[in-house]
């Protein structure tokens, strides 16, 4: 849409990626009006981003758009590194399937980000809430003590107008403008590495490996070729090759051309008469950073604006769109006056221990790749099996996505202890601060405890807590808060439910738990109402 008159909204979103577009659409669904402004003319044509994690396709699959996203990834199984000469040649051994365990209604997609954008705007489309203005940028953020106010200008003809807001978003990736204009700094090294991202279309289909695996590492034999990752974008015929060309700068005699690219491409794959069409080639930094803080005032930082992973482990993207599911309500509850302002405290303190994490998790994937370099180039067969085995620990990581704890003042502890988070591994639990656990709730398999959590607070009681539905009942019609109820069929002692037949939990909108009693007190309505009115208030 293209807009250039001054407009009021309730948020104003700077940046229309995946994370500005999730936010976008999360906001629509909770009927708060919000505009997008995105400086680019339309969605991504680089496949960047090439993976959603089961939390984010459990999230997709909520709105609507998990098959469609889907049907244009690679087919499930193919979660698989191969580690070749080149790709034609010798293997050196290659990564197994992460085993999928019944721990959520769906699973994990390999999927390139233009996809995701494309499904994000596509769903948009016919919100009466959420308004895309691609070709325009902002110019400068300036806050007050009851709104912030954008001032932008469209890329085609240069006229500046203005957008005022209750809030603002910056999710205007790694480079954020917002950010500084926001005056937040971030921590951690800002250049690991420097990359080209070379994205060409070529026809694989004789190689039958190119059909089974997510990305192949190249180790040439020949020293003056680069090494290279070959990333399998669409199972067909496109395929993002990354190369490391410097540590802090661009460290070639001179920049590839685009034949060196194509020759490179030829080497990599073992076809030496390769047709090869270049689409897009990018230049771009490793960093690993985090935010000081993901709010100042009304403008709250989401996505690559905030965190910067390497990209080894695929948490960026994943990370963002969770960053959008995490605020979005807090912000529809504060606009509607439901909740008071000090729920927002609850974002940073939230999302950036979440965000230190998936950077930690991927900067030692960035190191296993050194190792299995090593390992490969000296032809020790002992050597490599150790190291392709360890390699499973950066593709199988159910436990990073899932397994997070939230801490803060939108939580209420109950005095257990927390289990250690394993990356590799999801212990599912009720303890509050969690992702409620998913519990099929009919025979067909199509109807999960997850699809409970959307828009509203959720009582969860066990078999036997009949009691805890009337109190919720009462709850709602008290405090005129959207507040729902539900009770669990039955508890299976596999699933991490511990609330047992008579007990309850208050779930969040995005799905974690805020508060858990399990057993059944004198007044359930006097307890579940102190426990709303401590997170709300």
């Amino acid at each position: 849409m293209e807009m250039h008159k001054d407009l009021s909204t309730s948020v104003v979103i700077v940046g229309g990626g995946p994370v500005g577009l999730a936010m976008g659409l999360l906001l629509h669904r909770h009927q708060i009006d919000c505009v997008i402004i995105e400086k680019t003319a339309g969605t991504t044509d680089n496949p960047k981003s090439r993976g959603c994690w089961v939390r984010t396709m459990e999230l997709f699959r909520q709105w609507g758009i998990e098959e469609k996203v889907r049907a244009r990834g690679l087919p499930d199984g193919s979660d698989v590194f191969v580690f070749v000469e080149n790709m034609s040649g010798h293997e050196y051994g290659r990564t197994r399937r992460e085993p999928r365990l019944d721990q959520s209604p769906t699973w994990k997609c390999l999927v390139a980000q233009d996809v995701v954008e494309e499904e994000l705007v596509a769903a948009l489309r016919e919100s009466p809430y959420a308004t895309i203005v691609f070709s325009t940028e902002c110019l400068a953020l300036e806050q007050a003590a009851d709104g912030v106010r954008a001032r932008v200008r469209s890329n085609g003809d240069d006229r500046s107008w203005s957008i005022s807001a209750s809030y603002a978003i910056a999710a205007d990736g790694a480079g954020s403008q917002t950010r500084r204009q926001a005056g937040i700094d971030m921590k951690g090294p800002a250049t690991l590495a420097v990359m080209a991202n070379d994205y060409w279309r070529a026809d694989l289909s004789g190689i039958p490996m190119a059909r089974d695996a997510a990305g192949f590492r190249i180790f040439p034999k020949d020293p003056n070729l680069p090494n290279a990752t070959i990333l399998n974008t669409n199972g067909r015929d496109r395929w993002l090759s990354v190369s490391q060309v410097g540590e802090q700068k661009d460290d070639r005699a001179e920049p590839w051309s685009d034949a060196s690219v194509v020759e490179n491409a030829r080497a990599h794959t073992g076809i030496a008469d390769l047709d090869v069409q270049i689409i897009h080639r990018s230049i771009w930094r490793v960093s690993r950073q985090v935010a000081e803080t993901f709010r100042n005032g009304r403008v709250f930082l989401a996505g690559d604006a905030a965190h910067r992973f390497p990209p080894t482990g695929g948490f960026g993207l994943n990370s963002g769109v969770q960053d959008a599911h995490n605020l979005a309500w807090k912000l529809a509850f504060v606009l509607r006056g439901q909740a008071s302002e000090k729920l927002l405290e609850s974002y940073t303190a939230e999302r950036l221990p979440v965000a230190e994490s998936n950077a930690d998790f991927s900067m030692g994937n960035r190191h296993r790749f050194e190792y299995i370099e090593d390992a490969c180039r000296s032809e020790d067969e002992d050597r490599i099996r150790f190291w392709v085995d360890d390699m499973d620990n950066h593709l199988h990581s159910i436990g990073q996505s899932l397994g997070f704890i939230y801490r803060s003042n939108a939580v209420v502890e109950d005095g257990t202890v927390a289990k250690a988070l394993n990356s590799r591994y999801y212990v599912p639990s009720d303890r509050p601060g969690g992702r409620f656990p998913h519990v099929w709730l009919d025979p067909a398999r199509k109807l999960s405890t997850l699809d409970w959590f959307d828009r509203e607070f959720v009582v969860v009681a066990g078999p036997l807590g009949d009691r805890w539905l009337e109190a919720a009942r009462t709850v709602q019609s008290q405090l005129g808060l959207p507040l729902a109820a539900h009770k669990l069929p039955e508890v299976a002692t596999d699933t991490g439910i511990r609330i047992g037949l008579r007990g309850a939990v208050l779930v969040r909108p995005d799905g974690h738990v805020a508060w858990r009693m399990p057993y059944l007190p004198g007044d359930p309505a006097e307890a579940l109402t102190a426990a709303l009115m401590g997170i709300l208030q």
